[in-house]
Order: C-alpha cells, then sequence, then structure tokens
C-alpha cells in the first residue's frame, strides 16, 4: 500500500493561506461617510460630518475631500493712475471647488514631496492645476491670489492635523474624522479619498463619493432656470416690480404718518 507524501497533502492548504494573505494585502480599506448626502436648502449654513474606517496599524492617515471642478469667472483689477479699477474679465479652471486635507500626522510627516504633488496634497500642485486665460506674465500671481481667496472664503483647508487614531488591535487601526462642511459648498458629485501612508508613499486608499444635493425652494429656483429660462425671466421681472411697487406703498404711508403727526 503506497504511502503519501505529507508535503502533497498539506501543499493545498498552504497556497490557499497564501491566496488569503495576498488578498487581504490588496483590499481595499473600508470608509464610512455620514451623512452619505448633504442636502442644502433654504436654511443651509453647513453640515456637521463624519469619516471612519479601519487602516492597518502603523500607518499613518490622510483624508482628502475634494470638490468637482468648475470654470468660474473673475473681475481682474489694474491700476490706472491712483485708484485702481476692473480693466476686464479673467475665467480660471482646473482647481477643485472644495478641497479640505485632514491629517493625522502633518503632512510632510506622512509622504514625500514627490508624491504630495503626485495627489495635489500641496500649494505648489495646486498651483499647476490652476488654468486661466490671462496672460503669461500674470497666470502665477493670478493663481496664487485665486487659491488664497478660496483659502479665505472656507473652501480650501490644508493640512489639518484632526483625524483621530484609535487603539490597534489584530482587526487593524480605527480612525476617524469630525469636520464641517462648509455652507459654501455646491451642488455636485464630491469624493472622500483615505490615504494609508507608510515611510513616506501611500500603501493603501479607497475612494468614496459623496453627493451635495440642492432641495426645497433653491433647488425649485435652479430647475426653473435651468429649465425654463423664458418663463423664470419672466417671472422675475414679475416679483421685481411686485417688490418695488410693494416697498414704495410702505414707505409713501410711513413718511404720510410722521408728516400728519407733526
Amino acid at each position: 500500500m503506497s504511502r503519501r507524501n505529507p508535503l502533497l497533502l498539506t501543499l493545498p492548504f498552504l497556497l490557499l493561506s497564501l491566496l488569503a494573505q495576498t488578498l487581504a494585502a490588496v483590499e481595499p480599506a473600508k470608509v464610512e461617510v455620514t451623512p452619505s448626502t448633504v442636502k442644502t436648502g433654504t436654511f443651509y449654513g453647513g453640515a456637521k460630518m463624519r469619516i471612519a474606517g479601519m487602516a492597518s496599524a502603523g500607518n499613518k492617515i490622510i483624508v482628502v475631500v475634494r470638490g468637482p471642478s468648475a470654470a468660474r469667472v473673475f473681475n481682474k483689477l489694474g491700476r490706472v493712475g491712483p485708484i485702481w479699477v476692473n480693466t476686464g474679465k479673467v475665467t480660471i479652471s482646473g482647481a477643485p471647488s472644495l478641497l479640505m486635507i485632514f491629517s493625522s500626522a502633518p503632512l510632510n510627516a506622512c509622504l514625500n514631496s514627490a508624491v504630495l504633488d503626485q495627489y495635489q496634497l500641496d500649494l505648489a500642485s495646486l498651483k499647476k492645476q490652476v488654468q486661466t486665460d490671462a496672460k503669461a506674465e500674470d497666470r502665477d500671481r493670478l493663481a496664487y491670489d485665486f487659491l488664497a481667496f478660496k483659502a479665505k472664503q472656507g473652501d480650501y483647508r490644508l493640512n489639518s492635523v484632526s483625524v483621530h487614531l484609535g487603539a490597534a488591535s489584530p482587526e487593524g487601526l480605527p480612525y476617524s474624522l469630525d469636520f464641517q462642511m462648509p455652507r459654501s459648498a455646491t451642488s455636485g458629485k464630491y469624493q472622500v479619498s483615505v490615504l494609508e501612508c507608510r515611510d513616506g508613499e501611500v500603501v493603501n486608499h479607497a475612494d468614496v463619493e459623496l453627493a451635495v444635493v440642492e432641495v426645497g425652494f433653491p433647488a425649485l429656483i435652479a430647475s426653473m432656470a435651468r429649465e425654463h429660462s423664458s418663463f423664470y425671466g419672466f417671472i422675475s421681472v414679475i416679483i421685481a416690480m411686485a417688490a418695488g411697487f410693494g416697498i414704495d406703498f410702505v414707505a409713501s404711508h410711513v413718511f404720510e404718518r410722521k408728516v400728519a403727526a407733526h
């Protein structure tokens, strides 16, 4: 009676174990975004957000909330003699409408400069993405002014060390982030990216879509302006006329009463 080689019996189990380890190593991190949809209405003043998940022990975490890019037109100021006046229009595009970067440690401690540039996580890489129809000699200054404007407006928040790391366990390293979605967030599809970093490189990442939608009266007005522009224009004129007559009526009665009181 032939005896089976013990190595042949254990080989399938070894292969299955190696395969499981490989799949676990490349499995994307699971991310929970709460709420998954932000609804902006008449009284919207921002939304409380929470992002949580599980990472590998020993990794640093970067969370990026990036809005859709859209072209915007700005007035261009120029000096004429002793005063500053509008000298034309300039269109700026290519940059995200909103960009918020949170991390468990300073960005330069998480990633090297090349990777920061690759993922567009610092000011220098963002300036490269800004496109404008201005003259070549003005583009660098306009890009810097635009990014500074977005930061002052609250749409850009870079290098906020606010990702909380929990205690590591056999399941991994829990992390969480609580932040405020700004009131200036416009409707569209946003991307939430979680980057796990080690030794200056990104070793794992996950992307989750976040929807920002208009609801209520603002959504009705936007839909009417987009789908029934002629009717919207007519209604706007009627409302403006009614408001003007109403203000005139109230003002005339108020002043008449004041005169009568004398």
